[in-house]
């Protein structure tokens, strides 16, 4: 029994730390994100005002994982200010022996919680700096650990164009049960360019741990004054498509992002609602 918690503690790595935590998450995350939901994805375009804003995230995704987040933004002076907090929960997981037996199994849960600082500046008229500082914990049966790790984003573009690099998840590594496990660290680079109402984003992302390379494009296309439709073109071990839906009455933002995963896993649902005070 020992060694399948081994294999577990091996093979977690806050794997969470690269799922999606708000509906732009299945979609080009790091070129199209906006706002205090670009704290997950791409600090240099996390943009706050001068009024608090909220936005809570529900997601469901397969095998019964889920997660809940938050971000919460406003500008001080020139600055602008985050926090985001993820709770990813992994569900309830069978923990069987190593070797052929009829004993009964049992459950066991395991989570991860990631708190983030983040902040924004302009250092020109086009250009944008993010820094993200997190807190990691994660629980798998019996055993815990934490983490420290960063994001740091750069943008350079407009309305119209623009590109970005970043690199995140770099950090301490997480202890559990005595073994020491790296967090998913990755690069990062992304654009978009506009033709007229349509928005076409595209994102790489390169896994330093495994040496693995993602990417994704995508279109936005407003519909409506209120409501805007997007979808993407992904891939990650397999490609998937995802789609998302943007409806903003008065001060509100509406948000419904899906994907459909490959190797049979099923949907990921996830619905986000963001307002001002």
């Amino acid at each position: 029994m020992s060694t399948l918690i081994f294999i577990i503690i091996s093979s977690a790595g806050v794997g969470s730390l690269l799922m999606p935590s708000s509906p732009v998450g299945v979609l080009t995350s790091f070129s199209s994100s906006q706002h205090e939901e670009a704290i997950f994805y791409n600090p240099a375009h996390f943009e706050a005002s001068e009024n608090f804003k909220l936005s809570c995230f529900y997601n469901h995704f397969y095998l019964g994982m889920r997660s809940f987040s938050f971000a919460l933004s406003k500008m001080v002076k020139s600055i602008d200010l985050g926090l985001a907090i993820n709770n990813f929960d992994y569900g309830d997981m069978e923990l069987r022996p190593d070797y052929p037996t009829e004993d009964p199994v049992f459950n066991y849960t395991a989570n991860d919680l990631s708190i983030v600082l983040s902040g924004r500046v302009k250092v020109s008229s086009e250009g944008k700096i993010g820094l993200n500082v997190k807190y990691i914990y994660e629980h798998i049966y019996t055993y815990s650990g934490y983490a420290f790790a960063f994001d740091i984003a750069f943008a350079y573009g407009s309305a119209k164009n623009g590109i970005s690099f970043g690199a995140s998840n770099f950090g301490t590594r997480i202890t559990l049960n005595n073994e020491e496990v790296n967090l998913p660290a990755r690069l990062s680079i992304g654009g978009y360019h506009s033709f007229g109402k349509i928005v076409a984003s595209a994102d790489a992302h390169y896994l330093i741990n495994n040496a693995e390379t993602e990417f994704g494009v995508g279109v936005t296309l407003p519909v409506h004054s209120l409501i805007t439709l997007s979808a993407a073109m992904n891939y990650r071990e397999n490609l998937y498509p995802g789609f998302g839906v943007t409806i903003t009455p008065g001060g509100w933002a509406i948000k419904y992002g899906a994907a459909l995963y490959p190797k049979n896993l099923g949907m990921v649902n996830i619905l986000g609602i963001g307002f001002g005070f």
